[in-house]
């Protein structure tokens, strides 16, 4: 019983897998924004720009879960605390870019610009909750450290999508 109950906390690698499908979701979403909205120059020309941004972000986190993979030699216990775990899965299930099964069908309802827009800032205040959260709970200063990087280009984000609308 005791395993079944831990297996349900987040480890540092299960956390960083979130973060490579929460920029997944990211590039997804500013990837069919930037079609939707393809008539207007500026505007896609910015979904590209952030599309570009979240590969990039993702791939930092490959190189991360990689690491840690080498690091841990597969040892994954190191968890979080439960509350943190309960916490960073509910953060990661009902907020931030929809899932790719769903990104489709949230776009067919926004007609506007600024409403893809009001949407992407939402998301990117998840994505720096979430981040925050990963900066306060990693047990390996090499999670720690990367998603302060990535924290404070999400806040970089959050202020371009901020300043477009």
């Amino acid at each position: 019983m005791v395993n079944d109950i831990e297996k349900k906390y987040l480890n540092d690698l299960e956390v960083v897998q979130l973060a490579i499908d929460i920029e997944d979701r990211g590039h997804e979403f500013y990837t069919l924004a930037s079609e939707k909205f393809s008539n207007n120059k500026e505007i896609k020309e910015f979904f590209i720009e952030m599309e570009k941004e979240e590969l990039v972000h993702k791939t930092r986190f490959e190189e991360l879960y990689r690491k840690l993979l080498y690091e841990k030699k597969g040892d994954d216990s190191s968890y979080f605390d439960i509350e943190a775990s309960i916490y960073l899965t509910l953060l990661y299930n009902t907020s931030v870019f929809p899932s790719k099964d769903s990104v489709n069908e949230v776009l067919k309802k926004i007609n506007a610009y600024e409403d893809a827009i009001e949407l992407a800032i939402r998301a990117e205040k998840d994505s720096i909750i979430f981040y925050d959260e990963i900066v306060k709970e990693a047990k390996f200063d090499s999670t720690k450290k990367v998603a302060i990087t990535l924290l404070n280009e999400e806040i970089k984000h959050f202020i371009d999508l901020s300043n477009t609308s």
